[in-house]
């Protein structure tokens, strides 16, 4: 999935996903609040069906790409205990 930078400029982050559907990036917006110097990560569509989802990320202290990459790790490590619980074939 591919997503372009819009805004990173001091504490926030704008970001536009390349995708209509906002399951990643409310993911990532979830994945984003657990984190303490997060004060707002939200997902916004101009249209249900149409438009790509934009998440806009604004930080405390830290930068929101340091926050982004974070919260993208740790949906990795999910991901992989996740898959090593598929039973074997």
């Amino acid at each position: 999935m591919k997503m372009n930078v819009i805004k990173d400029e001091g504490n926030e982050m704008t970001i536009e996903f390349e995708t209509s559907d906002l399951t990643i990036p409310d993911l990532i917006a979830s994945e984003l609040l657990k984190n303490d110097d997060v004060e707002f990560a939200g997902v916004s569509k101009s249209h249900p069906e149409v438009g790509k989802p934009t998440l806009v990320i604004k930080t405390g202290k830290k930068k929101p790409r340091d926050a982004l990459a974070k919260a993208l790790t740790q949906i990795e490590e999910m991901a992989s205990e996740l898959k090593g619980q598929l039973p074997k074939k």
